[in-house]
């Protein structure tokens, strides 16, 4: 108890201190884990980055004069395609410098943000690219006929239930849906053509979901150097025309009234609706999120 009490107080106590510094600086933003979309963060599960909240950082770095440029500092397999595409349109709205450093991970839905800095760093063993979508799930019909367990289709709107778990796919509905992950498909394609300056038809033929490692993806054009965070602090401190600055880290920091309020939502939501019920309903919402 007193372990908790102390990290409540850290909690609290993190938000209220701030150390003004009136020199340059550049600004690092961190993208890990998977991108979601905005409110799909949870205090309890870790792994994850809420496009709200890099958007937010993003806007805060461009609108402080004291900020000369910015670092995404990304480690990530990717996200959703909405998420994704947040973030990067913030990007766009940015007039500072922005570079990505792509460390470990830098694939799909994060290679895509990526692609719309200045200029790309990565390791020379990172994952980068990987430009595909997927909104594939479990479909386990075989097992309820196997166990004897009937579904009762009821829907108005004929495709109301394309990819209910609980029974196969038509031939059409697949089509469709297929329909769908080429379009979103196509418009990766074109943006990472027009923000890489490579022909479309390049782009294409990389397309095919499959990663490549950072010098295999220099070589195709698809960063622009191998190297480390040092290296992009260097060429950040180069396109923004400084000499010298200092790295703000941007994370971040929970009041204890929060926490305690999110603390108690979470555990008299979860105790109202059950715990089961709440990861069948999970599911059923996962289902059709287009992932790159």
């Amino acid at each position: 108890m007193v372990v908790i009490g102390l990290l409540l107080i850290s909690y609290s106590i993190s938000g209220l201190f701030w150390i003004e510094d009136f020199g340059d600086k550049i600004a690092v933003i961190p993208i890990k884990g998977t991108i979601t979309g905005e409110g799909s963060e949870d205090l309890f599960i870790s792994g994850s980055t809420s496009s709200a909240t890099i958007t937010k950082w993003i806007k805060q770095a461009n609108s402080d004069d004291s900020v000369k440029g910015i670092i995404l500092e990304i480690n990530s397999p990717g996200g959703t395609v909405v998420a994704s595409e947040e973030i990067s349109n913030e990007i766009k709205r940015t007039d500072k410098p922005v570079v990505a450093l792509i460390r470990e991970v830098g694939a799909s839905g994060a290679y895509w943000i990526a692609t719309n800095s200045d200029k790309i760093v990565a390791d020379p063993l990172s994952i980068t690219g990987s430009i595909g979508v997927t909104s594939s799930y479990l479909e386990f019909s075989g097992l309820m006929e196997y166990y004897g367990v009937n579904y009762e289709r009821l829907v108005a709107g004929r495709y109301k239930d394309a990819g209910s778990p609980f029974r196969e796919l038509t031939p059409e509905e697949r089509r469709l849906l297929q329909n769908k992950l080429d379009i979103v498909h196509e418009a990766f394609i074109d943006e990472v053509s027009k923000n890489r300056n490579l022909k479309r038809e390049e782009v294409k033929k990389m397309a095919d979901g499959f990663f490549y490692f950072g010098k295999e993806a220099k070589e195709l054009g698809l960063i622009d150097e191998l190297g480390d965070k040092e290296l992009a602090i260097n060429i950040t401190k180069e396109l923004a025309g400084i000499e010298d600055a200092d790295l703000i880290t941007y994370e971040e920091k929970t009041r204890l009234i929060d926490l305690l309020s999110r603390i108690s939502a979470h555990s008299f939501y979860f105790i109202g609706r059950g715990i089961g019920k709440e990861l069948f309903s999970l599911e059923q919402a996962n289902n059709f999120k287009f992932i790159t």
